[in-house]
């Protein structure tokens, strides 16, 4: 069922975390800076109502939420597990689950909470989509807002770091076109609970290996441009993360690196997964790339989605220029 009031979600969320006592905390496979501390701080606004609950993700957290306690807090999925409760977040996709996926037909309530476009929700889950909130963590700010000024000081600290990493992802530093008055008004209010902003900034964003610089380099070395410029492609594989001794995590944020050049229009991240399987990052300003990723079973925003595809670098590189193309 479609949620439209955060009041009524926020109702609804209430009534299930009393009638249930084994809680589940999920986000989207591949997690980012969104999904994984907006679980971390959900989690932690329910510890502080005495409530347990586990953030469960596919594999152990990245290093990058070290300062957020990520490994400690969140526990790598199980063919054992069974939730009675799961709250899904940052996600509203049974195919964006991953290996968790299992955790749903098991669950006896399911709620999910997302700002992404609405695609095929969960079957019996109720699902609060709102695609104008900056991202899934300020959604869980706005529901609980109220009682995180009620918290001790240590714990709404917590909590305010987590929901500003949220920002501070979704809006690549500020960067992106969904910043508007209420990003501000959310960022001066994390303000009160003592947070430091530009500590999160280089901790999360800038706090990378000389390694992870090199691998970068050689991502941004297989640059390609067509059609005046206006497309860029650049890809990472298995070899370069490897050559650099470099994880997964690595492939985060390589977008960035693109931002603002000149005469760009739509640029296109390849991710290689194994040999003939890519993960696409779609980036725009000018064409809505969600059409695109949701064409081959991904999602996400207007101005920035993703998909996994199939196929040789070259032949993914041809599809996805007549998509593009398309749109120009």
């Amino acid at each position: 069922m479609i949620i439209e009031k955060l009041s009524d979600i926020k109702n609804i969320f209430s009534k299930a975390v009393k009638n249930y006592t084994k809680i589940g905390i999920l986000t989207h496979k591949n997690p980012d800076g969104d999904g994984f501390p907006a679980c971390l701080a959900l989690q932690e606004i329910l510890l502080q109502q005495n409530i347990k609950s586990d953030v469960v993700l596919e594999d152990e957290a990245s290093g990058i939420y070290d300062f957020l306690n990520g490994y400690e807090r969140a526990k790598v999925f199980s063919e054992y597990m069974i939730y009675d409760l799961l709250i899904i977040l940052d996600c509203h996709e049974i195919e964006r689950i991953g290996i968790c996926e299992p955790l749903i037909p098991t669950a006896k309530k399911i709620i999910a909470i997302d700002h992404h476009i609405l695609s095929e929700s969960i079957d019996d889950a109720d699902t609060y989509i709102n695609t104008s909130t900056v991202s899934a963590g300020v959604i869980i700010y706005k529901m609980f807002k109220n009682e995180i000024g009620e918290f001790n000081e240590q714990s709404a600290n917590y909590i305010a770091q987590a929901v500003y990493t949220t920002i501070l992802n979704d809006t690549d530093n500020f960067l992106n076109q969904n910043v508007d008055e209420e990003t501000f008004s959310i960022c001066s209010e994390l303000m009160k609970y003592k947070i430091n902003p530009g500590r999160i900034t280089e901790l999360f964003l800038l706090n990378k290996p000389a390694n992870e610089i090199r691998f970068v380099g050689e991502v941004l070395s297989t640059i390609e441009t067509f059609d005046n410029d206006q497309i860029l492609f650049m890809h990472a594989t298995i070899d370069m993360l490897r050559r650099n001794k470099v994880g997964h995590e690595g492939n985060s944020k390589l977008t960035r690196w693109v931002k603002g050049i000149h005469n760009v229009k739509v640029a296109v991240l390849y991710h290689q997964v194994v040999k003939n399987r890519f993960r696409i990052s779609l980036r725009s300003n000018y064409i809505n790339v969600n059409k695109i990723a949701v064409k081959y079973g991904g999602g996400g925003h207007e101005k920035a989605s993703g998909c996994e595809m199939k196929g040789s670098l070259e032949e993914l590189k041809n599809t996805l220029l007549q998509d593009i193309r398309e749109q120009l």
